[in-house]
C-alpha cells in the first residue's frame, strides 16, 4: 500500500497545535467561507512532503506558523513529517523531524526539533511508497539528460490546485508553473510510463544487464575472430612476435613452426629464457671480479661515511649543550659574587638597607656556593678542549671517507666504460626482455583450447540474450505496453464523460501523452480538452482523467500516493461574484445536478477502491445529501477557520 494522510498538523510560535485530521480510504471534504484556509492545505501538504520552495500565502499562516506537519500511514506503519517554516527573508527551510513506527502520537511543540532534513525524509518517503531505481533514458539525437525518477514526479498525480482544476491547457500539477512549467511537463512525459507500469519496475537492471552482455559478447568475438585468423594462415599476432622473438635472440634463427600448435609451443619456450638471467650470469664470472668487489667496497664506504656524519652531529649536539651550561653558570657567579659588594653582619640583615631579617643565607654560605659554582665552571671548561678536538678528528675521518668514494666511483666508471662487451649485454637484455613482456600478454589471452565450438555456443547464447532484452527494453515494446495501458484507461474516461454529461459525450475519450490533455475523437477527428468549450468540460476532464489514473495505480500497485487533493472543483459552476454560503439553492437546476453528479463519481471511485484511496476536497458548496454530509470533516464557517483566531496577532 502506498501513502494516505491521516493528519496535517499547524504549530504556532507559541507552541499551541492545530489539528485537522482525515480518513484514510474514504472522502474528505473540508468546507468552508472564502479566505479561511481551505486552498492553502496543498501547499502545506506540498511543502512537507519535499517542496523546493514554500508557495504557502503570505498573511495569518506564514505569520502566525511555526512548523508544518503531517501524520501519514502506509498501511502497516505511521509517519510524523515536521518541516521548520521559513525564515522572513528565505523561501523555504530544510530543517524537519521525523518520526515512524506502528502508531504514533502526534508531538507536542516542545518536542520538536531539527534531526534530519526534508530531503533524507523525501528519499526515505521514495521507498515507502515503493518507487524503485528508474531512470528514463532520452531517445538518440534528444540532448537532455537521463531523468531518475522520485518523488516529486509521483505528487503531479496527487494535487489539483484551484487554478488547476478548471484548467483549460494542461492536467498535471506544477506544469502552470511559468518558470518550471515546460520542465515538469516534460518530466511528467518521461516518468508517466513508469507509474503506469509499461516500464518494468526492473527496467534500470535490464539495462545494466544488457550492457553487460554485450561487453561479453565483444570480447568473446574478439578472441573467436583472433582463432579465426590464426587457422587460416593470414598474418596475426603469433607470427608476428615469432619474427620479433628470432630478432631478439629468444628463438633460433631457424625456428619457422608451421602449425598453430608449434607456434605456441616455441612461444612459451621462449618465455622460459629470461634475460635477467644471462646478465646475473654474465656479472658473477669471475672475469668481473674487479667490478664485483669495487661495488661491494662502493657499499661499504656509503654505510661508513652515514655512520660517522652520525657520530659527527652527536659530538656537535653534546658541545652545543656544555657551551650552554658555562654561560648559565658563569651568569650564576656573577650574581652570587656581587653579594660581596655588601658589608657582613653578624645579624642576618638586608644587604641593601641593613634592616634585620630572617631566614636569609649567611655571607659564609653564599662564599661557599660562589666557591662551589666555580669549581663546576672550570671543571666544564677543562673538558670543552677534549670534545672539540674529537669533532675535528671526526671530520677528518668524513672527508677521508669520502676521498675514498670519489676515487671507489672514478673506478667503476673506468671499469664500466672499457667493457664494452658488458654494455651491449645490457642494451639487448633490454630490448630481450620487451618483446619477452610482449611474448607473455598474447600467451596470457589465448583460450585454454583451440576448439572453439564451446566459444561459439557462448556467443549464440549471448547474442539470444541481448536480443531478447532488447525487445523487452525497446521503445517499441514500452510504447506497445502503453497503448495497451492507455486503452484500458480510455474506457473508464469514455464512461464518465458520459456520466458527468460532458461535451461530445458518447465519443470515445483518451488521454494524449503527447500533449497531456483528455481528447475526445469524433466523427470530424480528435478533439483534445483545450479546444473544448466550457469550464465544467475542462473541470471534468481534469476529475475523470485524475480519477482514471489512480484508479489504474491503485488496481496495479503502482508507487503514487494514494489520495488525491481536489481544491474547489465546483468552482466554474457559481459566478465570480456570488458569495456562497451553505447549498445549491441558488444555482441553476442544470448546474446543481451537475455538481451532484461530480461529487457522487467522486464517491463511487472512492468506495470502489476502498480502503486503498484517499480524496480530500475542499469546498464552497455543502450539499445536503446525507453521504455528503457524512465525508465533510470540518466546517469553517462563521469565525471557524484553519488557524485559530487566538493566533492572530491583534493589529492597532
Amino acid at each position: 500500500m502506498s501513502i494516505q494522510i491521516l493528519d496535517i498538523i499547524l504549530y504556532s510560535f507559541q507552541g499551541d497545535r492545530r489539528l485537522l485530521s482525515l480518513r484514510p480510504g474514504e472522502v474528505n471534504i473540508i468546507t468552508g467561507d472564502s479566505k479561511t484556509g481551505k486552498s492553502a492545505l496543498i501547499s502545506i501538504v506540498d511543502y512537507c512532503l519535499g517542496s523546493s520552495s514554500c508557495a504557502i500565502p503570505a498573511g495569518a499562516i506564514r505569520n502566525s506558523v511555526s512548523w508544518y506537519a503531517l501524520r501519514i500511514t502506509d498501511g502497516s506503519a505511521e509517519h510524523f513529517i515536521a518541516r521548520r517554516a521559513p525564515d522572513a527573508d528565505r523561501t523555504s527551510s530544510s530543517g524537519a523531524y521525523y518520526a515512524v513506527g506502528s502508531t504514533l502520537n502526534i508531538p507536542t511543540a516542545d518536542e520538536l526539533s531539527v534531526t534530519t532534513n526534508i530531503d533524507s525524509i523525501v528519499e526515505r518517503l521514495k521507498s515507502i511508497v515503493g518507487i524503485d531505481l528508474s531512470i528514463h533514458e532520452p531517445s538518440e539525437g534528444q540532448t537532455r539528460p537521463a531523468l531518475t525518477t522520485t518523488l516529486r514526479h509521483a505528487l503531479a498525480f496527487a494535487f489539483q490546485d484551484q487554478n488547476e482544476v478548471s484548467q483549460r491547457g494542461f492536467l498535471f500539477h506544477g506544469q502552470g508553473d511559468p518558470q518550471a512549467g515546460s520542465f515538469v511537463t516534460q518530466a511528467i512525459k518521461d516518468t508517466l510510463p513508469y507509474f503506469l507500469g509499461a516500464v518494468d519496475d526492473n527496467f534500470v537492471a535490464g539495462k545494466a544487464r544488457l550492457r553487460e552482455l554485450r561487453r561479453q559478447l565483444r570480447e568473446r568475438e574478439r578472441t573467436l575472430a583472433r582463432l579465426e585468423a590464426v587457422a587460416s594462415g593470414g598474418i596475426n599476432d603469433a607470427a608476428s612476435l615469432l619474427t620479433e622473438g628470432r630478432d631478439a635472440g629468444l628463438l633460433a634463427q631457424d625456428e619457422a613452426p608451421e602449425s598453430w600448435d608449434a607456434a605456441v609451443a616455441a612461444l612459451r619456450a621462449a618465455v622460459n629464457v629470461s634475460p635477467e638471467e644471462q646478465l646475473i650470469r654474465y656479472e658473477e664470472n669471475p672475469e668481473q671480479a674487479e667490478l664485483v668487489r669495487l661495488n661491494n667496497e662502493h657499499a661499504s664506504l656509503r654505510d661508513q661515511l652515514t655512520r660517522h656524519q652520525d657520530e659527527l652531529e652527536a659530538m656537535r649536539t653534546l658541545l652545543s649543550d656544555e657551551n650552554g651550561f658555562v654561560r648559565e653558570t658563569r651568569e650564576q657567579v656573577s650574581r652570587l659574587t656581587s653579594l660581596r659588594l655588601f658589608a657582613n653582619s653578624e645579624e642576618p640583615c638586608c644587604p641593601l638597607c641593613d634592616q634585620p631579617t630572617i631566614n636569609l643565607p649567611s655571607s659564609e654560605t653564599l662564599e661557599l656556593e660562589i666557591q662551589r659554582v666555580s669549581e663546576q665552571l672550570g671543571q666544564v671548561t677543562r673538558h670543552t678542549p677534549g670534545l672539540e678536538a674529537l669533532i675535528l678528528e671526526q671530520e677528518q675521518r668524513i672527508n677521508g671517507t669520502k676521498r675514498l668514494l670519489q676515487e671507489n666511483r672514478t673506478a667503476l666508471d673506468a671499469l664500466r666504460r672499457a667493457d664494452d662487451r658488458l654494455v651491449r649485454l645490457r642494451d639487448s637484455a633490454a630490448r630481450r626482455a620487451y618483446v619477452l613482456g610482449r611474448i607473455s600478454l598474447f600467451l596470457e589471452t589465448l583460450p585454454q583450447v583451440a576448439d572453439n565450438s564451446e566459444l561459439r555456443a557462448e556467443i549464440s547464447e549471448l547474442q539470444r540474450e541481448i536480443e531478447q532484452l532488447e525487445a523487452d527494453l525497446s521503445d517499441e515494446n514500452i510504447q506497445e505496453r502503453l497503448d495497451s495501458i492507455l486503452s484500458f484507461i480510455s474506457r473508464d474516461l469514455t464512461e464518465w464523460a458520459e456520466r458527468l454529461e460532458l461535451e461530445h459525450r458518447g465519443n470515445p475519450f483518451r488521454l494524449d501523452l503527447r500533449y497531456l490533455q483528455v481528447v475526445a475523437d469524433t466523427n470530424n477527428g480528435p478533439i483534445r480538452m483545450d479546444g473544448m468549450g466550457s469550464g465544467a468540460n475542462w473541470v471534468g476532464c481534469h476529475l475523470i482523467a485524475h480519477l482514471a489514473l489512480h484508479s489504474w495505480f491503485v488496481q496495479k500497485s503502482r508507487p503514487v500516493p494514494h489520495f488525491l487533493f481536489l481544491d474547489q472543483p465546483s468552482q466554474v459552476y457559481y459566478p465570480a461574484e456570488q458569495n456562497i454560503e451553505s447549498s445549491l439553492i441558488d444555482l441553476e437546476d442544470e448546474d446543481r445536478a451537475a455538481v451532484v453528479r461530480m461529487f457522487e463519481l467522486v464517491r463511487d471511485v472512492v468506495n470502489e477502491l476502498h480502503p486503498d484511496f484517499q480524496i480530500i476536497i475542499t469546498e464552497h458548496a455543502d450539499i445536503s445529501e446525507d453521504w455528503y454530509q457524512e465525508a465533510v470533516v470540518e466546517r469553517w464557517r462563521n469565525g471557524n477557520a484553519l488557524i485559530p483566531s487566538e493566533w492572530i496577532p491583534n493589529e492597532t
